[in-house]
């Protein structure tokens, strides 16, 4: 007998869920359609899925998975992915961590309610919890909100807020989703280094040579603990990242999408993510884009500078002096990633144009850096016209005190800022967009270019605020002549 239409679709559908009941034990992205028939998944829930079957099953070690706000991450891999694995090994340790125990525990939640299921009973009978309606309840077992014990076995699951304990608790598989709430924190160096304090010294305490971590991020800043892992431990991580917009054809080999494609145009069209995209460039390219970094500059854009050549910089200038502006470390150096660097920046104005001629960052401590001092500024062409510009923060009124009294050089304190590091460089931004600005060629040229226009989302702004004092300084005296309607020979 020929079915109809609509029960052939009835039959398909049955035999789709018998398929994915009896692939589910085995295959984590089976799993996740079979306790959820409604769930729709698109390419890349599937590779997600994908990444952390491989993880479970020890060819992946440690996972970054840097996918668009709603997109489906956290329902894989802090919901689904948990129960699935102790349904594969229900003497697994879990922590799942987030920016809040509140968040941590609502994942919890979701994650009981899924091995309470009796879809979930079908497939995996050996794991259940403590009081579940599938199962009688079994003392000595706990089961709450922050921790639940797999009963007749060593498995748990932990929940914890960044910054929580986990005392006594060794893991085998870390789940850290989303460490930063909002841009507030996101962008607080106080709360970067709390968050990296806590993953040293706590997280990471309770791993052993076999555990795994599976990180979900939203790259708010380059100084993230992601950053910051990435930095110190690259080869140890497998990134999986894929932005909202296409940027490389096929993602690299991930999709078959093109470049400019929208990552889930059913429920986040281009046209909504191009808007949002013009609201807020900087956020998006974090958030979405996951780069934190705009591609060509935050505030200012690369392409804002000119160039000149040493020689073509030598033939123009006669005699105009250059000058040198410092931003001194706020500690002593110890070695080069416990603290910040003192950044020196050599400037010239040459009639309507301010050429920096070089730009460099060193780690000395106080008597070195004073011995290096004249010594650079000589190097870098000064005379007896050059000043020496200093920020008076930190130990900045020592340098100018001791360099005055112990070299020729004419040093001079800067004002001390009143605006935010931000507020200052967009006052200035408008010289630099014109063209006014211009680097001499040379090696520094790129350590330069970017920091200063990946600010503020990296993690090092000396030649940000060393660049916009010379900028005011050397149009100081003409603040009032518009340049933008000067001819320039």
């Amino acid at each position: 007998m020929k079915l109809t239409e609509s029960e052939e679709r009835k039959y398909l559908a049955r035999l789709g869920r018998m398929q994915h009941k009896l692939l589910a034990p085995a295959s984590f992205p089976h799993f996740i359609k079979y306790i959820n028939p409604k769930y729709s998944e698109e390419w890349f829930h599937h590779v997600i899925s994908n990444h952390c079957q491989m993880l479970l099953e020890g060819k992946i070690k440690n996972l970054m998975v840097f996918v668009p706000p709603q997109h489906g991450k956290s329902e894989i891999i802090s919901r689904n992915f948990p129960a699935w694995a102790l349904g594969v090994n229900p003497d697994l340790k879990i922590a799942g961590c987030s920016y809040s125990a509140d968040l941590s525990g609502q994942f919890s939640r979701s994650i009981q309610r899924i091995i309470d299921s009796k879809e979930y009973q079908a497939i995996f009978p050996e794991t259940y919890l403590n009081g579940s309606n599938i199962r009688t309840s079994a003392r000595g077992y706990l089961r709450n909100v922050d921790l639940f014990e797999t009963v007749n076995h060593r498995g748990f699951y932990k929940a914890v807020g960044v910054g929580g304990p986990l005392t006594g608790t060794p893991v085998d598989i870390a789940i850290i989703d989303d460490p930063v709430k909002d841009a507030t924190e996101a962008y607080s160096p106080v709360y970067r280094e709390r968050v990296w304090n806590w993953y040293n010294t706590v997280l990471t305490t309770r791993l052993h040579n076999n555990s795994k971590q599976l990180f979900i991020m939203t790259r708010w800043h380059e100084d993230d603990l992601a950053g910051r892992i990435l930095k110190t431990e690259p080869d140890e991580w497998t990134v999986l990242s894929i932005p909202a917009i296409c940027e490389k054809e096929n993602d690299g080999g991930l999709s078959h999408r093109h470049v400019g494609d929208a990552l889930w145009p059913d429920r986040h069209s281009l046209a909504k993510l191009e808007k949002q995209k013009n609201r807020s460039p900087r956020e998006f390219s974090a958030l979405y884009q996951q780069r934190p970094v705009i591609e060509g500059g935050n505030i200012v854009k690369r392409d804002w500078f000119g160039k000149i050549s040493p020689a073509d910089f030598k033939a123009l200038r006669f005699n105009e002096p250059i000058h040198f502006y410092l931003d001194t470390a706020y500690e002593e150096k110890k070695v080069k990633t416990d603290n910040d660097p003192s950044g020196i920046l050599a400037a010239c104005r040459i009639g309507t144009l301010v050429y920096l001629t070089h730009a460099m960052k060193v780690y000395k401590e106080m008597p070195d850096l004073l011995r290096f001092l004249p010594e650079y500024i000589a190097a870098q062409g000064g005379n007896n016209e050059s000043k020496l510009h200093v920020e008076p923060k930190a130990n900045g009124k020592s340098v100018v005190q001791m360099l005055k009294a112990t070299s020729f050089l004419n040093v001079k304190e800067t004002e001390s800022p009143t605006d935010s590091k931000e507020t200052r460089l967009k006052v200035v931004s408008p010289r630099i967009e014109c063209g006014r600005v211009v680097l001499v060629e040379g090696t520094w040229n790129d350590d330069f270019l970017d920091e200063v226009c990946g600010f503020p989302a990296l993690e090092h702004d000396e030649f940000v605020d060393i660049l916009g004092y010379a900028i005011n300084d050397l149009y100081e005296d003409d603040d009032d002549i518009d340049y933008d309607n000067i001819n320039v020979i």
